[in-house]
């Protein structure tokens, strides 16, 4: 197509259509190499030290879903003696501020344990960098107890909600959940 008094080649609305395109299809190239290789941002580190009160329940972790185990007295994980629930949980969130992953995971429920090997669990952790925790609630009955607990990780507040059940003297650790999340 030209313009028959000045000669000048003028482009048709398809060349124009089409060159349009090929710029939208170079822009979506750049963006998703943008997203495929971009690296995520550090989340800023709380300050706060492990301590006992009132917490809140913020973000959202990714938890690994627990391994469909029964709970059995005979294999659960037993507080030690003369320890309480509160005692036990508090150990945990102490283990964890300290990156005593080892200690930490050997507090754990038996179907944490099974869902991740102490390697995972450590590696995990270290990821979420907790820095500090709050227990938030602590019932106990003769029979059992629940432990409601806020770990301040880089990536916010996660409420945990910890479950014991007593047979005579003994107490035995009987879940961990998260439970705005499943699980």
């Amino acid at each position: 197509m030209s313009d028959n008094e000045t000669g000048v080649v003028k482009a048709g609305p398809n060349k124009t259509v089409v060159a349009l395109l090929a710029v939208v299809a170079v822009l979506l190239v750049v963006i998703v190499a943008i997203i495929i290789l971009q690296k995520p941002a550090a989340a800023p580190v709380a300050t706060n030290t492990g301590t006992t009160g009132t917490g809140t329940s913020t973000g959202a972790m990714p938890s690994t879903p627990a391994t469909d185990v029964a709970f059995d007295k005979a294999t659960a994980t037993k507080v030690a003696a003369g320890v309480t629930p509160e005692e036990h949980v508090k150990a945990y969130f102490d283990a964890l501020v300290k990156d005593d992953y080892k200690t930490a995971y050997a507090l754990l429920p038996l179907d944490k344990k099974a869902a991740q090997d102490e390697a995972t669990f450590s590696s995990q952790l270290a990821d979420y960098d907790v820095q500090s925790y709050t227990i938030d609630d602590v019932k106990t009955t003769d029979t059992g107890a629940e432990i409601t607990a806020t770990a301040t990780m880089a990536g916010g507040g996660f409420q945990y909600l910890w479950t014991f059940v007593k047979d005579g003297d003994t107490w035995y650790v009987k879940s961990r959940t998260l439970p705005g999340m499943g699980g």
